[in-house]
């Protein structure tokens, strides 16, 4: 059984309760007093929320609730079945009375063996249902969290990939990629850096080849300048060893300056005409002449047109060598042209170095001119193998620059497929791992749906449903439960007009055999009241079961109100445990002098809610023992007012008028009888006019719902007035006034 209800949050006006530690324990019987609105209902959807561990309607519900077994709390249901009576109860299984309300089945005596089976398939098929409902919920879960492994790296590849003319990359795009991806494979740093650059450029124009020219070798015809390069050694040497000394002069011979300076004159006087030394401005003798031509015979100027045809043949190859430029660094795309700018550097260097060396074959070349007489060794170093290979290097990157822009797109596709797959080569393992489970829950909940062929019920949810409502078909009889409850409202009511009827799709509520309509409020309470009680039958092993019934009485006339009590009395008699709510104190009464009649267990508590100016707070109290020892509400109330002290808060004052209003009016009905109204009852009584008026004000303006609630002003005056109202009863019946007071006191 429940023992006590130790704490409640987040419970309509239950927003923060503790139990005080004098508060009695839970009985077999238990009975809960409270005027509307102190939160009845809302207790009762507490029993709800106990059975299953929550409550829909209140996220933040949390409970502490003690019970013979242990404390039960949020998320934890409780073991036994608790059937609750209340507004919600009539509005999930009846509504508003004008559609057909669902059988109750009643199983017959001969047929508890197949009872029990049905008792054990359902449960069976419950157990199987909430599996399958766990395994769903836990399936979504891994999809979802699949899904955001996916929408995070899509987020990831679409920054990564963002300068492309595609569409912006969701989930969907990185789920069907994932998809295609035959061999997963991470990038490294330098790989992954490249492909970011590619993407994100624009097409490069194409890079002119540097190539090495050809050079004119002097006859009409051209050669490779590397190819005259590679002979330009054995050229200076086989020059060098050449001479012409037939009629050689020694001393222009020894000086090749002078020789060329006399040359070059010997010319001048030739293509002059001149017959003097232009130096000395003296006649040239015949016989110097003579040895002047003599020295510089056929053979000589023969060697020298060589020798010079050589020298311009340097000059021509250092030319084509020094015209073979590379393009600059900028021209070339990012990944490229740090490699192509330290190749450019070694080109430069190799192209200066042999430049260099052509340009010292040219002056050993040039020496050879002065030193035509004399045959000599001359050893030149020219190597343009580093040259070439220099210009080669510079040219790959030439080549792989130009064949990205011969095929940009494609490349930058590729790129973006690289980069596609490196980022999701890094969800791989986690996609991997989501897929094993998602695999193994779909198995599980296959086999919770459609049956495990392992289990000993090899049966799937729907062959099992099918066997509960054969079986159900078998033991049960709609028939038998209208009838019953036709049979309880003619009693109920005290006539026979209204009957349960019971079709295919649920009862049907009849009037002399045609479809009732515009039922009254008493008889929805009746039907909803009894189609409760009779359903007690239905699957729901009373003497170990809770029943919570709240206001049962709602909108019943005084007379249906024992009826009623007659009816649930029978149906809860043999319950584990009963809760009683209620805000009417003749019923309250009629609840009392049963229980205590019973010789049961037994607990009587009061519900009281305090009003602030923004939230109400309701809690439980033990009911007073006036309204348990006396016949009439107005004993308790007069209680109340006698005992009130006014701390100044509204909270403390708030029902004060209501119940003030309560006694002033059982009084003048005992005092002064009539149907007039209270002002006019009021005014019989002989009491100092200026207070009779405080009170009737007091009492009359403050207990009205007004739509601007209960005037802070008065609260001051709230112990003044109660005063007034206590001594006008006092003066008037001091008999009863000093009766009154002696009980509230002892």
């Amino acid at each position: 059984m429940l023992t006590s209800i130790k704490k409640v949050k987040g419970l309509g006006v239950f927003r923060d309760f503790t139990a005080d530690a004098a508060l009695p324990a839970f009985a077999r019987f238990n009975v809960i007093y409270g005027e509307n609105g102190t939160g009845k209902t809302t207790l009762s959807r507490l029993f709800s929320a106990i059975e299953d561990g929550d409550h829909s309607e209140y996220p933040d519900l949390a409970f502490t609730v003690a019970t013979e077994a242990g404390d039960l709390t949020t998320g934890k249901k409780c073991a036994r079945k608790i059937r609750v009576f209340n507004s919600d109860y009539v509005t999930a299984n009846i509504g508003g009375f004008d559609a057909p309300l669902k059988h109750i089945l009643i199983v017959g005596a001969d047929n508890k063996a197949l009872a029990d089976q049905l008792k054990l398939e359902e449960a069976a098929y419950l157990a199987r249902t909430e599996r399958a409902k766990a395994l769903t919920a836990s399936l979504e879960k891994l999809e979802k969290d699949k899904g955001r492994v996916f929408t995070t790296i899509a987020a990831t590849i679409g920054e990564a990939t963002s300068g492309t003319t595609q569409r912006r990359y969701r989930k969907p795009d990185a789920e069907a990629a994932f998809a295609l991806v035959k061999t997963f494979r991470l990038l490294t740093d330098e790989e992954l850096e490249t492909y970011h650059a590619t993407v994100r450029q624009e097409q490069a124009a194409v890079v002119p080849v540097a190539l090495v020219g050809e050079v004119d070798v002097g006859d009409g015809s051209a050669r490779p300048a590397t190819e005259l390069v590679r002979e330009m050694p054995a050229l200076v040497k086989a020059l060098a060893l050449r001479s012409a000394q037939a009629g050689a002069i020694k001393r222009l011979s020894e000086y090749p300056d002078i020789a060329q300076w006399v040359e070059s004159g010997r010319a001048i006087h030739r293509d002059h005409a001149s017959e003097r030394c232009e130096y000395c401005d003296q006649t040239v003798p015949a016989a110097r002449l003579e040895l002047l031509a003599q020295h510089f015979g056929v053979e000589d100027q023969n060697l020298k047109a060589d020798v010079e045809a050589a020298v311009a043949l340097a000059g021509r190859i250092y030319t084509a060598i020094q015209q073979v430029g590379l393009p600059a660094k900028a021209e070339f795309y990012s990944e490229l042209r740090e490699g192509f700018a330290a190749a450019a550097v070694a080109y430069e260097k190799d192209k200066a170095k042999l430049l260099e060396a052509i340009t010292t074959a040219g002056k050993a070349l040039a020496r050879k001119l002065g030193a035509r007489a004399t045959s000599y060794e001359e050893e030149v170093a020219l190597d343009s193998a580093p040259f070439i290979a220099a210009l080669d290097a510079a040219v790959k990157f030439v080549a792989q620059h130009n064949a990205k822009s011969g095929a940009f797109e494609k490349a930058k596709a590729a790129a973006q497929d690289a980069i596609v797959g490196h980022y999701l080569s890094t969800v791989a393992d986690q996609v991997k791992e989501f897929d094993v489970q998602i695999t193994a829950a779909k198995g599980d909940l296959t086999k919770a749906i459609a049956g495990d062929p392992a289990q000993e019920d090899k049966r799937s949810l729907e062959d099992l449903e099918t066997s509960i409502r054969m079986k159900k078909a078998e033991i049960a009889n709609a028939h038998i439960g209208g009838e019953r409850m036709t049979d309880h409202l003619k009693t109920f009511l005290g006539r026979t007009d209204l009957s349960f009827e019971a079709a295919d799709e649920g009862y049907l509520m009849k009037r002399r055999g045609v479809p009732a309509k515009r039922l009254s409020e008493g008889e929805k309470t009746a039907i909803a009241f009894l189609y409760f009680l009779v359903q007690l039958e239905e699957d729901f092993d009373i003497a170990e079961g809770i029943v919570v019934i709240d206001d049962p009485i709602s909108s019943l006339d005084s007379s249906s109100i024992y009826q009623a009590f007659a009816h649930m009395k029978n149906a809860v008699k043999d319950a584990k445990q009963v809760f009683l709510l209620t805000h009417n104190f003749d019923f309250l009464k009629i609840l009392i002098n049963w229980i205590n009649g019973s010789r049961q267990t037994k607990c009587y508590m009061m519900l009281v809610c305090a009003e602030s100016a923004d939230a109400r707070d309701a809690t439980l109290r033990e009911l007073d023992k006036l309204l348990v020892d006396h016949p009439t509400e107005y004993h308790y109330l007069f209680k109340v007012l006698i005992s009130f002290k006014s701390d100044g808060t509204i909270a403390n004052s708030y029902h004060i008028p209501n119940v003030a209003r309560k006694v002033l009016e059982t009084f003048l009905d005992f005092y002064a009888p009539s149907k007039a109204a209270l002002y006019d009852k009021l005014s019989f009584v002989e009491f100092d006019e200026n207070k009779k008026t405080a009170i009737y004000k007091f009492t009359n303006d403050q207990s009205h719902r007004t739509g601007k609630g209960f005037d802070p002003a008065l609260v001051a005056e709230t112990q003044k007035n109660i005063a007034h109202l206590l001594e006008l009863i006092e003066a008037t019946a001091p008999l009863h006034f000093n009766g009154l007071k002696a009980l509230s006191e002892g």
